[in-house]
């Protein structure tokens, strides 16, 4: 049995209904601030009545910001599938005729005389069917919240974690007696003192009861007797409390430390440890509901790692435990298999969602998706803006020629874009090559049904075909073309091919370089000046006057005047080739002039460049 749909109206941040559709076993709630998340998880923990959630406040009506909308009431829904025939029975009273249970709240937001809003419950189709409230008792529900104290839930009391654990350890009513036996015939050793063992607490004890007849008299004075725990099972369960000691042995277990001396990470781990045990130890009859917020807090990437598999193993072993985290670690939805990932974004009327296992992907595209979403290209889950790129040196420069471009756009058109892809929410992924067709479909499909709702454009090189000659005795000779501006070209990428079709979809488009690559379009855009500068700078070797300094200074003081169009194509050629080189390379490159660019140095942006930032900040340049 797992909760596969979750229906939310009136809560929150959801006007009319907000229809949420979840996974078996493990789902990854991902998306940025204030898309709906919390909210999901709020709404879970209220209509299966998590016990540390249990009041409705006026601030949970929905209401708007921008005018007078207020919703009167609370329809919070879900249905439960896959019942086996013992879940049927148990949750018979839940069940329509397709025997999936539903579960109903309602909530009108009319409070009684003390300020507290009424909740109505009922199963299956009509609110006026029997339903029996005993059902909540076969569902299990743990939270672990973002902000969470895990000190104060592993200290004994009654919010105590470890109370919890062990209420489900102690499931033998025989074995309950032996406990509360063992802890009775201690105290009595205490009060009795009869090997004079405990003189200094008889003689506190004596102390207490003179003080007290003394000071109020025999009428209002009460004797008091001292033990170290309260004879019920409850209490001896809520006073039992956790120690610690890093790499304890067998040995060591004198040796001990109060959780509050740990820092933060280690006590999360204890408490997220303790809460595991706790679903290993909970009746198999029941149906537990994991709810976890933000588990990466306090928590270094490989811990995260860790957990988030330790998770996706548990859901996969556990068929009655149904795991729902919500997270903002690029870490954590590396981690896990695209198929379990949720996309979570807020629209003007409540929450949407895109489940990746419902785009049904072709086995190719899935297993690169998941063998190639590490940290940095997982970050595109929680943008509003993608931009991909081919290699090193486009990902390293184009966060710093956006600003160029953005403040020429803001200039021309009325409506203002950010200044900055950061200020955009705009991610460049390095895909490292023309592996394209891999990526789009999370962003459309063929149909142009919408995926993720995120605006993605990508960048590639046009790599024009080379031209082709054989001679007499019939061997083959390629030359690499270096075309110019109005030159008619075929592009030799692959990737071209794609463009027609992603161009027409509402959230992709594909940008081709005009002439050839990245590196020799920004310099046929009017940039020879400064790249031949940082090419004179960073290499290493004169060679005098007939050396690449030399030239490139030759290049540099033509202060990009140009009156013959073959020397442009000339100098352009020089300079890509000699910043692909052994000498200094893209990268070195790229870094250098990254630096003239923060001293504010002048810098052109090619047009297909221009293009690719405007649509993925939101802006219109078709």
């Amino acid at each position: 049995m797992y909760i596969s749909e979750l229906m939310i109206e009136g809560y929150k941040n959801c006007l009319d209904e907000s229809k949420i559709l979840l996974n078996k076993g493990l789902n990854v709630l991902v998306g940025e601030n204030a898309s709906g998340k919390s909210t999901i998880i709020d709404a879970l923990r209220m209509i299966l009545r998590d016990s540390e959630q249990s009041y409705i406040t006026e601030e949970d009506f929905y209401k708007s910001f921008t005018d007078n909308i207020q919703k009167k009431n609370i329809q919070i829904d879900i249905i439960l599938k896959e019942l086996n025939q013992e879940e049927k029975v148990t949750f018979l009273s839940w069940c329509n005729a397709e025997f999936e249970a539903e579960l109903h709240l309602a909530v009108e937001s009319k409070p009684n005389p003390r300020g507290y809003f009424k909740k109505s419950f009922w199963g299956g189709k009509s609110k006026a069917s029997a339903f029996e409230e005993d059902t909540f008792g076969f569902i299990n529900v743990i939270y672990l919240p973002a902000l969470r104290n895990a000190e104060e839930k592993l200290t004994n009391g009654k919010k105590s974690r470890l109370a919890l654990l062990l209420k489900h350890q102690y499931r033998n009513e025989t074995r309950q007696k032996e406990l509360v036996d063992a802890f009775n015939s201690f105290n009595k050793s205490v009060i009795k003192n009869e090997d004079n063992k405990f003189d200094e607490i008889a003689k506190a004890r004596k102390d207490i009861n003179t003080a007290m007849e003394v000071s109020m008299g025999n009428v209002f004075g009460q004797s008091v007797n001292l033990q170290f725990a309260e004879n019920s099972f409850s209490a001896i369960l809520q006073s039992i409390k956790m120690v610690f000691f890093p790499n304890m042995g067998e040995m060591d277990d004198e040796k001990f430390r109060d959780v509050a001396i740990n820092s933060l990470g280690y006590n999360n781990l204890l408490y997220i440890a303790t809460v595991f045990a706790e679903l290993e130890a909970v009746d198999n009859r029941l149906f537990s509901v994991l709810l976890i917020e933000e588990p990466e807090a306090h928590l270094h990437p490989q811990i995260q790692s860790k957990l988030i598999k330790y998770l996706q193993k548990m859901s996969v072993e556990k068929k009655n435990l149904q795991i729902i985290l919500t997270t903002h670690s690029a870490v954590l939805a590396s981690s896990v298999d695209i198929d379990t990932i949720i996309h979570v974004s807020s629209t003007k009327t409540g929450i949407a969602i895109k489940k990746l296992s419902d785009f049904e992907l072709e086995d190719n595209i899935k297993g690169y998706l998941n063998r190639w979403m590490d940290i940095t290209k997982s970050t595109l889950l929680f943008s509003k803006g993608v931009i991909l790129v081919e290699g090193i040196c486009e990902a390293m420069l184009l966060p710093s020629l956006a600003p160029v471009v953005l403040d020429e756009y803001n200039g021309i058109h009325k409506k203002k874009l950010p200044n900055t892809l950061e200020e955009a929410g705009v991610t460049v992924v390095n895909i490292n090559g023309i592996n394209f067709k891999y990526f789009y479909p999370l962003f459309y499909d063929p149909w142009d049904e919408e995926r993720l709702p995120i605006r993605c454009s990508g960048i590639t090189d046009k790599d024009p075909l080379p031209d082709i000659k054989r001679n007499n005795q019939g061997k083959i000779t390629k030359r690499e073309k270096y075309p110019i501006d109005g030159e008619k070209i075929k592009g030799g990428n692959e990737a071209i091919e794609l463009a027609d079709e992603i161009n027409t979809t509402q959230m992709a488009r594909l940008y081709v370089a005009s002439l050839k690559t990245f590196e020799y379009d920004l310099a046929m855009s009017g940039n020879f000046s400064i790249m031949a500068e940082v090419l004179e700078e960073k290499w290493t070797k004169d060679g005098g006057e007939n050396g690449v300094k030399n030239r490139c200074k030759q290049i540099k003081d033509k202060n990009n005047e140009y009156s013959d169009v073959e020397e442009k194509r000339n100098d352009a050629t020089y300079i890509y080739k000699h910043i692909d080189c052994d000498e200094i390379g893209k990268g070195v490159f790229s870094q250098a002039l990254l630096e003239k660019l923060e001293e504010k140095r002048t810098i052109i942006v090619p047009d297909y460049i221009k293009r690719a930032i405007i649509w993925a900040c939101g802006g219109d340049c078709d």
